[in-house]
């Protein structure tokens, strides 16, 4: 599969979206990230990261599944393997966007597009991510935003609203991936916000070619399995990030 692009309404209203600053974003403390899959946290917020890390700003990247249901059809790369896989280009994206300065990566182990949407799952996965987002005492929370249209990035959002509700004073922040090229809009009381990355694009740019799985034919035995078009990473490099600031859970999760 090769990914379109397409303006959506999200980019159109970005148009004259104001622009949000690093302060904003993170408090000034450290920032953990909601991550669906291996990837979404460079494509939807890299440069923000790296912008954070380049402030000192400790980073903790949460993967919520494992990612393996990108190429279903490979013999060569099977869930087991390709999980390994994806948790190292993880690792080296990250090395590219925090450099030397403190960070880490936490794997939930879901399987792909099996986020829990409620029940005990979803509850296990808060109570844990709360646990570690205090332990880290984090001044921010980003997640994929509910207006995406695959189903780990709604679901991770709702886990991302659920772990802020949780932590007062800990400010939430939504990134949209695929739903910017949808008409899927922003509605009130959310807003729309760019982050100006073009400082940090070369740690991006050097983050996102870690993630060969995606954005190369690296596994070349499944025909149909994802693979992300060059004018989609040229797109995802050369535009703002997205932000959209939140309200669930009351006043002090308001971004």
């Amino acid at each position: 599969m090769v990914t379109p692009l397409a303006r959506g309404r999200v980019l159109r209203a970005a148009l004259a979206a104001p622009m949000v600053d690093l302060h904003r974003l993170t408090g000034g403390r450290p920032v953990m990230v909601l991550a669906p899959h291996p990837d979404d946290e460079t494509f939807g917020c890299g440069a923000a990261l790296a912008a954070a890390a380049a402030a000192g700003l400790p980073v903790i990247v949460v993967a919520v599944t494992d990612g393996t249901r990108s190429h279903p059809a490979s013999r060569r790369w099977p869930p087991a393997v390709l999980a390994q896989l994806r948790q190292a280009e993880l690792r080296a994206a990250l090395r590219c966007l925090a450099g030397r300065s403190r960070h880490r990566i936490i794997d939930l182990g879901f399987p792909d597009q099996g986020v829990p949407a409620d029940g005990a799952d979803l509850a296990r996965a808060c109570g844990q991510v709360v646990a570690l987002a205090r332990l880290a005492r984090i001044g921010a929370l980003w997640t994929t935003w509910d207006g995406d249209p695959h189903v780990d990035h709604r679901r991770t959002a709702v886990l991302g609203a659920r772990v802020a509700a949780a932590l007062p004073g800990v400010r939430f922040w939504r990134f949209p991936v695929w739903g910017r090229f949808t008409e899927t809009a922003v509605a009130p009381p959310d807003r729309l916000y760019r982050f100006d990355g073009r400082g940090f694009r070369q740690a991006k740019q050097a983050a996102i070619r870690c993630h060969r799985s995606q954005v190369t034919r690296l596994i070349a035995d499944d025909p149909d399995g994802f693979v992300m078009a060059p004018e989609t990473r040229r797109h995802f490099l050369q535009t703002p990030e997205l932000f959209i600031g939140s309200v669930y859970g009351g006043p002090h999760v308001r971004a």
